[in-house]
């Protein structure tokens, strides 16, 4: 083991392997050392595509609200009945119940 080892390592020991020693290290600073390794860099990148998924959700999420706003703007059956199912309004001469389920029931 330790012969392949030192004839490992005479093979760097030429003028020509010079470049090579110094590439290899170059490599490993660039991509284990340094402030901005690779490592780094890949997960930058990955935040950033997480980012660009959440901006495109919440720019479609804005262009469906726009839409809905528009059609409770122009239909009043519709306002009343988006009144009624989330804010529960009422109107005067009736009596509006809630049934809400039951939170930690065993069945």
């Amino acid at each position: 083991m330790i012969q392949k080892l030192k004839s490992f390592l005479l093979q760097f020991n030429g003028e020509q392997n010079r470049y090579l020693v110094t590439g290899l290290i170059a490599l490993f600073w660039v991509t284990f050392v340094s402030d901005i390794d690779l490592i780094y860099l890949v997960k930058s990148k990955q935040e950033i595509n997480a980012q660009e998924r959440q901006v495109r959700h919440y720019e479609d999420s804005i262009v469906a609200l726009y839409d809905q706003l528009e059609d409770l703007s122009s239909n009043p059956q519709r306002l009343e009945r988006f009144a009624r199912e989330h804010y529960f309004m009422k109107r005067d001469n009736e009596d509006l119940f809630r049934i809400l389920p039951r939170t930690g029931a065993v069945n």
